[in-house]
């Protein structure tokens, strides 16, 4: 690669740039390079005008009101546009995606026969997604926006990607298939591990995949209640221990849904203990994220006393890695951010929010049907794990804002597992071409 060059008068002239391209600027005295993206962020960033063009956003109304039904802003047809890009495919392990049917997740979008055995099924993102939260200097009430395009604020990854399934072993790798019993039983270190068997590029869902099933279920309803929204799960409308009879279903339920919202009612009974409003759900093609298996999450571990730690903060560490034993007792290793979570369990009544859209609770005191209406746990003294969901013995206490941080890390059980993520640049191809390449 030639030398850039110092001498920018005589530089050639271009037609096009790419968003991670400079640009050079005088701020104050001095002169300074910008990537383009960063650029339209900064420009953007104060145009109110813009927001309501080419965003769309949702009143997140947790200060003003017990009531999950928010309100929705902004455009909505670009919203369309960006939930109609999003679903389930099938990702090998060198890479390569293609489309799953939008309406039958048996087969290719191409009408090419899926076989599941060439890699995993998977909900992916492919767009960029920016978000922007905004409170009202009046009302106190932050507004989220989102978008295709720099708004200011932050964005996802491109190619957001993570198992549209629970994540199952399959010989020594974790997989995302359907038709098999989730995995459990095992540490979120040997769940990373058994990722890893797939390649580099595998780990397991983080917290940014979290926070983003949230914000898909808030964009699509403009209400939290995702139970509400779409369906109880697995564990039904009423807490009752439905383990033992949850535990023998099998993933792929809600194949026939494709990449829809919605949910299959299934009946389930443990013995004098009888579901209520029991469902297999499907939110855009992510299945059973809530009341069935509580699942281990990376990206995050929490503070506690036992550890040295005051017991309340919550540690947002980067890179598709596992933290040391020596990190667990101290800080992250590499960029990372710090926040505190509530140190008392209750259904949510306020998520910390901010800049970022943070998902802990900073407030319990709410319930199954009001706020936030999902339950927080917590241990303080021993709680470093980061889980989401809820199992099915939570009943009306799950949903996607349902967060433990009471578990150590070395917990392990029957209801606990994870969900395979891939971190990796992605080729999108054909069903045909996936199936011809095998």
């Amino acid at each position: 690669m030639p030398p850039v060059r110092n001498n920018l008068a005589s530089a050639p002239t271009t037609t096009a740039i790419l968003q991670d391209d400079y640009v050079f600027v005088r701020q104050g005295n001095s002169v300074k390079r910008i990537t383009l993206e960063n650029f339209e962020n900064s420009m953007n960033a104060g145009d109110a005008e813009l927001l309501r063009e080419v965003a769309w956003g949702v009143q997140c109304k947790q200060h003003t009101q017990s009531s999950p039904q928010w309100t929705a802003v902004g455009n909505q047809t670009m919203k369309a546009e960006f939930l109609s890009t999003i679903g389930r495919f099938l990702l090998t392990n060198n890479g390569k995606a293609a489309k799953l049917s939008v309406v039958n997740s048996g087969v290719f979008a191409d009408g090419t026969t899926l076989n599941e055995a060439l890699g995993h099924v998977m909900f992916i993102s492919p767009r960029k997604l920016y978000y922007r939260v905004i409170e009202d200097a009046q009302t106190g009430i932050p507004t989220i926006w989102w978008s295709m395009l720099p708004i200011g604020g932050h964005h996802f990854r491109e190619n957001m990607c993570f198992g549209a399934y629970k994540g199952s072993i399959s010989g020594s790798a974790l997989v995302s298939r359907s038709g098999v019993a989730p995995a459990g039983s095992r540490t979120i270190n040997s769940f990373w591990s058994a990722a890893q068997v797939n390649g580099k590029n595998f780990g397991l869902i983080d917290y940014e995949a979290q926070k983003f099933m949230i914000m898909l279920n808030l964009m699509q309803f403009a209400n939290p209640n995702c139970q509400a929204n779409i369906g109880y799960g697995v564990g039904g409308s009423v807490g009752k221990d439905l383990w033992g009879a949850a535990a023998s279903l099998l993933t792929g339920a809600t194949k026939s849904l494709g990449d829809a919202c919605g949910k299959i009612d299934i009946s389930l009974v443990n013995g004098s203990n009888v579901g209520e409003n029991c469902s297999r759900v499907s939110l855009f093609g992510i299945e059973d994220a809530w009341n069935w298996q509580w699942e281990m999450v990376q990206g995050i571990y929490y503070g506690c006393t036992g550890q040295g730690h005051a017991g309340t903060e919550v540690f947002l560490y980067e890179g598709n890695r596992m933290p040391s034993a020596a990190e667990l007792a101290g800080t992250p290793a590499g960029d990372f951010r710090q926040i505190a979570r509530n140190t008392g369990d209750g259904y949510v009544r306020e998520m910390i929010l901010g800049e970022y859209f943070d998902i802990i609770p900073s407030v319990v005191g709410g319930g199954s049907d009001s706020y936030w209406c999902d339950y927080f746990y917590q241990n303080k003294a021993s709680g470093q794990l980061g889980l989401w969901g809820g199992a099915a013995p939570d009943g009306p206490g799950a949903g996607l804002g349902c967060a433990g941080s009471g578990g150590a890390w070395s917990l392990s059980g029957a209801s606990i597992g994870s969900r395979l993520a891939y971190y990796g640049p992605i080729e999108f191809v054909s069903g045909a071409e996936l199936v011809a390449a095998a």
